[in-house]
């Protein structure tokens, strides 16, 4: 997974009505907890099931509570994706 395609899945969770208004992640923010950037608790719930589904991973409960920074969900989507997936 790259920070663009974080920043796609968040723009879609955060900004469901809006897609331009972009939710970007510059190196600078990757280690900026997630409630920092707007992103609410349904958010993360919505973020935690579109990556289970675009990436056929299984994300548990305990899991998700630690994607707190954009850098944690990138390295564990990366270490766990599909082969072959997005």
């Amino acid at each position: 997974m790259s920070p663009a395609e974080l920043e796609d899945v968040l723009t879609r969770v955060v900004h469901p009505d809006d897609p331009d208004r972009r939710v970007l992640l510059p190196d600078e923010l990757l280690d900026t907890p997630l409630d920092d950037l707007d992103v609410d608790s349904l958010s993360r719930a919505e973020m935690v099931a579109v990556l289970g589904d675009t990436y056929r991973i299984d994300i548990s409960d305990e899991q998700a509570a630690a994607l707190d920074t954009p850098r944690a969900v990138l390295e564990f989507v990366s270490a766990r994706a599909t082969p072959g997936g997005p």
